[in-house]
């Protein structure tokens, strides 16, 4: 897997209350269902992807988000720049003012500029649409700031791979940090769920944990050992659904701690970021397989096979009304799908 050191890189500071993991109840979608068309499906024969070439030879372009401009934004990890896409394939990059500083995941915030992080300059940046910068440094060292989700009010949420953290920014660049229980458990997706809690995966701790605005923690262990969660996004039936990079699965986890697992049909296409998209349908990417797929809220999968050079490692995603977004960092393009 491309960048896990980038994904999974946190840092650690505040002490907060923390409660003893529950007892979590689960269940596992077979992986050959009796009647498997309810888990399996095939995508269309002729789905419509569109490549663009990113201007800047070798960026790896990484993780996505639609713009307040209707325009997609992406972070370019080797090139060192934020850029965009118009629906019509027109690029604008831009440089990012700390040199190598690996940036990483992206979001609209609460104030409609962009915010991403820059894992190795340890910093969470904002952007504006008109390509003006301010940066804002993690106090944590080595604290490897990862994904950023727009929280409710003026804040935003991030976790710290490295610092083994989650931490909160305000839009005014004001930074708290809250350590995660399970020591070294490398925090990587982060999302707010339907019960306005931060919900967030522990890639190395294989755990789906949830922290209140106030900082008291609960962990649940992923049902499949060694499963290596991933991205995490809320679903439109009021489940936390996340990706299983190892375990290739797609997870749903209630709110009230109850696991359904759904056994991805490419072997060893190691699923990697997952998010919401119309209709319902929760769109994620198959970084080995070359693939972008979709997952109904009953466990309905279609995968669709990226244009391109083998191994060109579609990486984030971004579902828009019609069309679903999609980087893929070793090809250094940007895709379009039309389902």
């Amino acid at each position: 897997m491309t960048c896990t050191r980038i994904i999974l890189g946190w840092a650690a500071l505040c002490v907060v209350a923390a409660c003893s993991p529950p007892s979590s109840s689960y269940s596992v979608a077979p992986q050959t269902p009796p009647n498997a068309a309810l888990h399996m499906s095939k995508a269309p024969a002729k789905p419509k992807f569109k490549e663009y070439v990113v201007p800047t030879a070798q960026s790896e372009p990484y993780k996505m988000v639609l713009g307040p401009d209707g325009k997609y934004w992406f972070t370019e990890f080797a090139g060192n720049k934020v850029a965009n896409i118009t629906t019509a394939g027109k690029f604008s990059e831009f440089d990012v003012p700390s040199a190598q500083a690996e940036p990483s995941g992206i979001t609209v915030g609460p104030d409609d500029n962009l915010w991403f992080t820059e894992a190795h300059a340890d910093k969470i940046a904002k952007l504006t649409t008109a390509g003006k910068f301010t940066e804002y440094k993690v106090a944590t060292a080595s604290a490897d700031p990862s994904v950023i989700r727009s929280g409710g009010g003026s804040v935003l949420w991030f976790t710290e791979r490295g610092g083994n953290k989650i931490g909160e920014i305000t839009t005014s660049g004001k930074i708290t940090e809250f350590t995660v229980p399970t020591p070294d458990s490398e925090p990587s997706g982060i999302c707010i769920g339907p019960d306005s809690a931060i919900w967030f995966t522990e890639d190395a701790g294989d755990k789906v944990g949830r922290m209140t605005t106030g900082g008291k923690f609960t962990e649940y262990d992923v049902p499949t050992p060694s499963a290596k969660p991933g991205g995490i996004t809320p679903g439109a039936d009021g489940a936390l659904w996340f990706v299983e990079f190892n375990g290739n699965k797609i997870g749903r986890l209630t709110t009230a701690g109850s696991f359904t697992e759904y056994k991805v049909p490419t072997a060893s296409a190691g699923p990697f970021v997952i998010e919401p998209g119309s209709a319902g349908l929760l769109w994620f990417t198959e970084q080995n397989a070359g693939k972008l797929a979709s997952i109904t809220t009953g466990g309905r999968i279609a995968e669709y096979a990226a244009p391109g050079p083998s191994g060109g490692e579609p990486s984030g995603i971004a579902p828009g009304s019609t069309q679903i977004w999609a980087t893929e960092f070793n090809a250094n393009e940007i895709v379009s799908l039309t389902p």
